[in-house]
């Protein structure tokens, strides 16, 4: 089984200090063009960047242009700090004992789009089986803005699940996954002892082409606890997920709850991937591209 490949979008906007309206980013703009400084962050964060709080490392890899005002490429995350056993998932057998000072690398696509009639600027960045290093990165980049450019600071939004992005969507199917006592459950349907289990309760629209709800309305009419826990037909599940309708596909989006991504987009089975597991640069590239249009085009009206 193939780990899961996600897709998170943030809306990038610059602010005067004390001043809640975004400022124009295109060319010519104050303090900076956004897009200019962003491909001045990514040139200068080539070479690998050493978390002091955490083993952990990144650097970029930028690739040609795939559009104007672009800039796009690898993040190289890598892992160190902790031994493990690796060994052949097919016999089991042992291959290689990793060590502390071992570094565990990972190529994760990443993409800022900075238009130059709007104020702000789109970023979106993969995840790989659950792991990222978003948080990295987005720390880096505001307190590098804020040294550059003093009085000034450069915010981020999650843009999904923002009902302004994709609130009139239509949604075919909801997903309720890991309720609590999951174990319970297949304990009684099964008449014997069980570990814990992955559970999941899946409502879908029957009839062809129809759907149960836009995505505001289903926002709107499940709540999340303080616990993060969501209630539906009188049972509570760490998360929720909704097939919606974005761009030309249908894709998963992260809707909320403790044990659920809230706003990653799973793209897992819309690219394709080469023998390494992970997605072919050009597939990922397409995604979002197709992805970073239809958020646009909502954000403006």
């Amino acid at each position: 089984m193939s780990l899961a490949i996600g897709l998170r979008f943030y809306r990038l906007t610059i602010r005067r200090k004390g001043d809640n309206k975004p400022l124009p980013v295109g060319p010519g703009s104050t303090p900076c063009d956004l897009y200019e400084y962003v491909g001045s962050f990514v040139k200068r964060r080539t070479d690998p960047t050493e978390e002091t709080a955490e083993p952990r490392t990144w650097y970029f890899e930028k690739k040609a242009a795939n559009s104007i005002r672009a800039v796009h490429g690898y993040l190289h995350y890598g892992t160190h700090g902790f031994e493990s056993k690796l060994k052949d998932a097919k016999t089991k057998k042992p291959k290689y004992e990793r060590q502390s000072s071992d570094l565990e690398e990972i190529p994760l696509y990443f993409q800022i789009w900075s238009p130059s009639d709007a104020e702000y600027g789109i970023m979106a960045f993969q995840s790989f089986g659950g792991r990222s290093c978003v948080t990295f990165v987005r720390t880096a980049m505001m307190k590098d803005f804020v040294k550059a450019y003093p009085g000034y600071t450069l915010s981020f939004k999650t843009l999904v699940p923002a009902q302004s992005v994709i609130e009139e969507a239509p949604v075919k199917t909801i997903t309720f996954v890991k309720p609590k006592r999951s174990s319970d459950r297949a304990e009684r349907m099964l008449g014997r002892p069980v570990d814990e289990v992955d559970y999941q309760l899946i409502v879908k629209a029957k009839r062809r082409g129809g759907m149960l709800a836009t995505f505001k309305d289903l926002r709107s009419l499940l709540k999340e606890d303080k616990n993060g826990f969501v209630e539906f037909d009188g049972r509570e599940f760490e998360g929720v997920t909704a097939d919606v309708k974005m761009g030309r596909k249908r894709r998963t989006v992260g809707l909320f709850g403790s044990g659920i991504d809230a706003g990653l987009i799973d793209v897992s089975e819309n690219v394709s991937r080469d023998k390494s597991g992970h997605p072919k640069f050009s597939s990922i590239t397409d995604e979002v591209d197709d992805l970073m249009e239809e958020m646009y085009g909502n954000l403006k009206t």
